[in-house]
């Protein structure tokens, strides 16, 4: 019965499984039984042996072939058995067929299997296997570190997402099909060749535990799972160590090799302050998982965490070991980010909640769960924490947009809503980060249109009174508009959140809103128009996204709405007039809309003029929106190159880190395949940004300040000098790499991915020989990716052609006849003849054109 109840329960249910999908699968796997016994030798040759039990029950009438997913597994002959009660239903002439090519285990049964919603008929399929691991194997893998003895020793890790968990054993190898999982391990006792490991890792909390007697093995059992998918299995196994912190009822353990295990405190601090956070922000005392959370320091390129998981966890060793010579301040940032995100994703709903949150469409929860590891990582602001305040977005915020923005316009990209019922797991990467950081600006839009604080007060009552329940979009909506729209707020056009966010959600791609100030008339108006944003001319249709506005102007003695804007734009052009005597207007206040601006040429006049002349009157989040958006506008030829050199000038006074990161940012976009660019104007570009870097890339230099936010503006600003090929940049990483080869001076781990690309950019330059851990190589690798990335764009754009020199007229009184040019026609033929005479002046006069 439990099992007819766990099927119907998931086959009835909206919230995960089509109701007409599951219809459609003949066979469903209420339970898998796994018993492993994992040999690992100590010349790395290494296997386990598996006992695998599936019970599974019949969905429909007369099915007479059971179909597994197995791949790299070597199936015992006799071993494959499909029990009804205590008879056996395989057909012994035929009992089954292993195409290890396609990874499939076909089991052929002498008698059809009973349709379980008629009979009742649980089944239970056997299968014993041998799977011999290796270095590179897929989903289950062998990893090799340096023991306590200073000897080689290895570890297993699996990594079964998204459909890897068919090379760890027989499976339904459906993300969709959750079952309960029970897992043995027999643990071998220390013997000569044979490695011993005192680090079993699994699923779920330890059962009991069987230590060794007279040489033969322990066994480790635990507690049946709760209902998972196959990605979410997880087995480790090694010597390892471990260091805990306990907060409330909340546990985490950071296992690693004992000698990385002192380099886990900055990251152990960091897990303990982040769950802090997460209590206090949630407002309940409530778990985020029964049981603790183990993460495993894994000494291998992993990427990321496993998102479906929730209490055994894996990365790499260095986006959890902070190691003061060789992490830099960028892969501190990134560790700190994934644990933000993957916690932020558990706190969000697990498996292992004692009442499971499901979230319906899963694309939604990985943008919540960014735009929360962003806000952990704003509050805890480099351990700095304030706790009275919340603290806005703001560095953060534009970082996650503009991340989201350099991808999220060509006309192939698909709307959020297309992913609809899509498990997180099979979210292709390249729409990763359409998914999470778009999802997380959007949002982050609206709390900014709403207001802070009644955004949050909304969002933490939804949460809160959700917990055990599914959650949608939909519902979602709903709930955020009745918690946010009152008398005082209501919207000049009835518009409210909900519809902003379904503007948004089922539309792909983002809009640039063009601004034409009239300024014949008193007050003035100000026309909105809106398009989508496209580098090239394939989408630049008319958008209908629900934009709310805000704006600031110059001079606001008498403006009438610059507080707190409420109103929102459509596809009509909206016109509202404003007094702007002489001055600006700036829409896009704080910079949290997701869209860009365009402005008449006399806006950006005003508005490079007052950047020259007093930038520090224009907020550095709107500075840094201008800088992106005019990159972005230029590259894709909506703006000219003299209004963004124009607008641009003032860069060499300019010392905010935030408007330099998107400096950086938005000049990569001049790279973006489909924008107006040309070898030779990209190489203007680089010598206008030279002299604009100059300032405070040798402010940054002479500094000697070690905060963690100004390592990170350093490293930025020199990453970028250096790509632009900023001469003293490149010197000073020659002179820093040579000091360091030469044992002089150790390499600063700020300056290590810059450095590696001068000398992999220099045509002597070689690094191939170099020696590198782990960290060294995390940088070698994001150097070569910079330059193959340059290299691929310098032969992909054309030549073009270099602006006009300036014309300098002659200072010297001539006296020779004038001269006279012959003009060809198109054929040819002579022209009328034209004069041309040499002018000459009392002082030297320079022409530009």
């Amino acid at each position: 019965m439990l099992f007819f109840t766990i099927l119907m329960f998931i086959c009835t249910t909206k919230a995960y499984v089509l109701e007409e999908e599951c219809l459609n699968y003949t066979i469903y796997p209420a339970q898998y039984e796994l018993t492993i016994i994992p040999h690992i030798f100590k010349d790395g040759t290494s296997y386990y042996d598996c006992d695998l039990l599936i019970t599974v029950i019949a969905n429909a009438p007369n099915v007479n072939i059971i179909e597994l997913d197995a791949k790299e597994l070597e199936i015992k002959s006799g071993s494959i058995k499909v029990l009804d009660g205590v008879t056996d239903i395989v057909n012994q002439h035929r009992p089954y067929e292993f195409d290890n090519k396609r990874g499939k285990l076909f089991i052929y049964l002498r008698e059809p299997m009973k349709q379980y919603s008629a009979s009742r008929t649980q089944y239970i399929i056997r299968v014993s296997f041998v799977k011999y691991v290796h270095l590179d194997s897929e989903g289950v893998s062998i990893v090799p570190y340096k023991g306590d003895d200073g000897k080689q020793a290895y570890l297993y890790t699996t990594r079964l997402s998204p459909t890897k968990a068919k090379y760890f054993f027989p499976c339904f190898n459906n993300p969709e099909f959750e079952a309960v999982f029970k897992l043995r391990v027999y643990v071998a006792p220390p013997r000569p060749g044979i490695q011993f490991c005192n680090t079993t890792l699994v699923v779920a909390k330890e059962l009991n535990r069987q230590n060794f007697k007279d040489d033969s093995y322990g066994t480790i059992e635990y507690i049946p799972s709760p209902q998972i998918g196959v990605h979410q299995v997880g087995f480790h196994h090694s010597q390892f160590s471990n260091r805990e912190v306990k907060i409330g009822e909340d546990a985490l353990i950071f296992w690693s090799r004992s000698s990385q295990l002192p380099y886990l405190s900055f990251i152990l601090q960091f897990g303990e302050n982040l769950i802090h956070m997460i209590h206090k922000y949630s407002m309940i005392k409530r778990p985020l998982v029964s049981g603790p959370i183990n993460i495993v320091a894994v000494p291998k390129n992993l990427n990321g965490y496993e998102i479906g998981s929730w209490n055994l966890l894996t990365n790499s060793e260095t986006k959890l070991a902070y190691i003061n010579e060789y992490t830099s301040v960028k892969q501190m940032e990134e560790m700190m980010f994934e644990l933000s995100q993957q916690l932020s994703r558990i706190w969000l709903g697990n498996p292992g909640e004692l009442k499971r949150t499901r979230w319906i469409e899963e694309w939604f929860k990985e943008g919540v769960a960014t735009y929360f590891a962003y806000y952990y990582l704003t509050q805890y602001n480099h351990g700095g924490m304030k706790p009275i305040s919340r603290i806005p977005l703001s560095m953060y915020g534009q970082q996650m947009k503009q991340r989201a923005m350099a991808v999220d316009w060509h006309h192939s990209i698909p709307a959020l809503m297309s992913f609809n019922r899509t498990l997180a797991v099979e979210i292709p990467n390249r729409y990763k980060e359409l998914v999470t950081m778009k999802t997380a600006s959007i949002l982050w839009m609206v709390e900014n249109w709403l207001g802070s604080e009644k955004f949050h007060q909304a969002l933490i009552k939804y949460i809160n009174l959700r917990r055990g329940r599914f959650i949608s979009i939909t519902d979602f909506m709903i709930s955020l508009d009745q918690d946010t729209v009152e008398c005082m707020h209501q919207f000049f056009n009835g518009t409210t959140a909900s519809r902003v966010l379904s503007s948004w959600f089922y539309q792909s791609g983002y809009p640039v809103v063009y601004v034409n100030v009239l300024r014949d008339r008193t007050p003035n108006a100000v026309q909105l128009k809106q398009r989508q944003f496209s580098f090239n001319d394939l989408n630049r249709l008319e958008s209908n996204y629900l934009i709310p506005i805000s704006y600031i102007v110059q001079n606001n003695e008498n403006c009438y709405n610059c507080h707190q804007p409420r109103f929102t734009i459509g596809s009509q052009t909206y016109t509202f007039g404003e007094n702007l005597n002489g001055g600006w207007i700036i829409l896009n206040r704080n910079s949290a809309g997701y869209y860009r601006v365009n402005y008449d040429d006399t806006t950006w006049k005003l508005i490079a003029k007052t950047l020259k002349e007093n930038r520090h009157a224009i907020d550095e989040l709107n500075r840094a929106q201008i800088v992106n958006d005019i990159f972005a506008l230029y590259a894709a030829g909506d703006v000219s190159e003299d209004i963004a050199l124009e607008v641009l000038e003032f860069l060499n006074m300019e010392l905010s880190s935030v408007v330099w990161d998107s400096v950086v940012s938005g000049f990569e976009l001049l790279k973006t395949d489909g924008a107006h660019m040309t070898k030779i104007n990209y190489e203007e570009w680089q010598a206008f940004m030279r002299q604009k870097v100059s300032t405070i890339y040798k402010r940054l230099m002479d500094d000697i300040e070690r905060r963690p936010e100004i390592r990170l503006f350093r490293s930025n600003i020199i990453e970028f000098a250096c790509s632009i090929k900023h001469q003293p940049c490149i010197s000073d990483m020659w002179k820093i790499y040579g000091d360091y080869k030469e044992g002089r001076l150790r390499l600063d781990p700020d300056f290590r991915a810059a450095c590696y690309y001068v000398v992999l950019n220099d045509v002597n330059g070689n690094l191939a020989a170099e020696n590198f851990n782990d960290f060294e190589n995390e940088d070698k690798t994001r150097a070569e990716h910079a330059l193959r990335e340059e290299n691929r764009f310098l032969y992909r754009v054309p030549i073009g052609h270099p602006r006009p020199l300036p014309i300098k007229m002659s200072t010297t009184t001539t006296t020779e006849a004038p001269t006279t040019i012959k003009v060809a026609g198109c054929n040819g033929a002579k022209k009328n003849l034209i004069p041309v005479v040499l002018l000459s002046f009392a002082f030297l006069t320079s022409i530009s054109i």
